[in-house]
């Protein structure tokens, strides 16, 4: 009798896991973070663009905020934890858009499009740093 109960409990314990990593609540996930994220943000961004990571680390969300600033009239970057027992936020300082570059989908696609034309594979940026 104990055997089978040993043997049943991680089948019971990894249910829950499963259910949590469903395509609807990874997606449930990255919308509260951008929520979150953008409500704790010292100044509201003109026309901000929110890149959550997919589905975090163990225990954080993460997403970067870009957008305009209408203090400084200048680009900047939020970096945004999310803590995902708590469902709380901390938000980094503004990063000038001279220190962190956000790398769009389109960005790395014709990055990726030119290695493959070229066939050099290296990630060198802007100032030839690899």
């Amino acid at each position: 009798m104990h055997l089978r109960l040993l043997c049943a409990l991680p089948l019971l314990l990894a249910a829950p896991l499963a259910h949590a990593s469903s395509p609807d609540a990874w997606e449930e996930f990255r919308a509260d973070v951008e929520k979150s994220c953008l409500a704790s943000l010292p100044e509201a961004l003109g026309t901000p663009n929110v890149f959550v990571e997919p589905t975090g680390t163990q225990s954080f969300g993460l997403a970067a905020i870009e957008g305009l600033s209408p203090e400084s009239k200048s680009q900047i970057t939020y970096l945004c934890v999310y803590d995902k027992e708590k469902k709380t936020v901390e938000v980094s300082p503004p990063i000038a858009a001279e220190f962190l570059h956000v790398v769009r989908e389109s960005e790395r696609e014709a990055a990726a499009a030119e290695r493959a034309k070229t066939g050099d594979n290296k990630t060198v940026d802007e100032a030839g740093q690899e």
